[in-house]
């Protein structure tokens, strides 16, 4: 009971600082806006700040997604589960260790990432004609789509058959995700090429430059550009969602180094 309580301050405390840095680097955001963000009503996030309700980990792999935490921050927050996890959690567990290879299998079509996005915006149809038309795929790709994504636990349904994105937290370090990774990443990159010749200049942003640079600085450039993803990420969700968008940003070698 003892080393309950304590995960439940450390909980408590964590959620508390992550409200106190996004409040302090933004005056105007708030509860509801963490809520939003995190996409939980608001009442939930308070019953945890209040110590009466427990910060579950489904909701803590949420709010790690939301606010596109880092590996080490992601370590950081899971520890706290570590030491003591209800049967539910134990669960996920299970689940997760067991669906690893066909999440990756079966999500590295772009389009089930897409679809997950899609249902946050306001007007989202259950409707796999309505999918496919809004990701230009086809019905029976959208419909299979979504029966995966519900098999895999990533997408569910709520007391009303309400579909909702559980945030189901999705491992890369196996060859196995490398390899979906790499598959998703071609198919945004094919896209990106579309785009580039199909949509209006007002809708797009590809830009690129070409400099000579010093190669240490690589991983620290990495670091950098994925503190930038997440600032974006969290600018660009802020509000109705009307569209689904990939964030794309490439440092990519286009010369052999000068010690080959």
């Amino acid at each position: 009971m003892e080393i309950t309580n304590i995960e439940s301050t450390k909980k408590k405390l964590w959620l508390e600082q992550r409200l106190a840095l996004k409040i302090k680097t933004n005056p105007h955001f708030s509860l509801r806006a963490f809520a939003r963000l995190v996409d939980v009503s608001p009442a939930v996030l308070s019953r945890v700040l209040s110590g009466k309700r427990q910060l579950t980990f489904k909701l803590a792999v949420r709010i790690a997604d939301a606010l596109v935490l880092d590996p080490q921050e992601r370590s950081e927050l899971y520890s706290f589960f570590n030491s003591h996890r209800d049967e539910e959690n134990l669960q996920t567990d299970r689940v997760g260790s067991e669906l690893t290879i066909d999440c990756f299998n079966a999500m590295k079509e772009w389009y089930h990432y897409g679809i997950t996005q899609l249902l946050l915006m306001e007007g989202f149809k259950e409707d796999p004609k309505w999918i496919a038309k809004m990701l230009s795929i086809s019905e029976i790709e959208a419909k299979m789509a979504i029966d995966r994504l519900l098999r895999l636990e990533i997408l569910n349904r709520d007391d009303n058959g309400k579909l909702f994105k559980t945030t189901f937290h999705l491992t890369t370090t196996t060859e196995v995700a490398a390899a979906g990774i790499r598959h998703f990443q071609k198919q945004i990159l094919e896209k990106s090429i579309y785009s580039l010749e199909h949509d209006d200049i007002s809708a797009k942003d590809i830009t690129s430059i070409t400099i000579s640079i010093n190669e240490n600085k690589i991983s620290e450039a990495k670091k950098e550009i994925t503190k930038f993803r997440k600032k974006m990420a969290e600018f660009l969700t802020e509000g109705e969602k009307t569209r689904v968008y990939n964030l794309g940003i490439h440092l990519i070698p286009l010369s052999k180094s000068i010690e080959e």
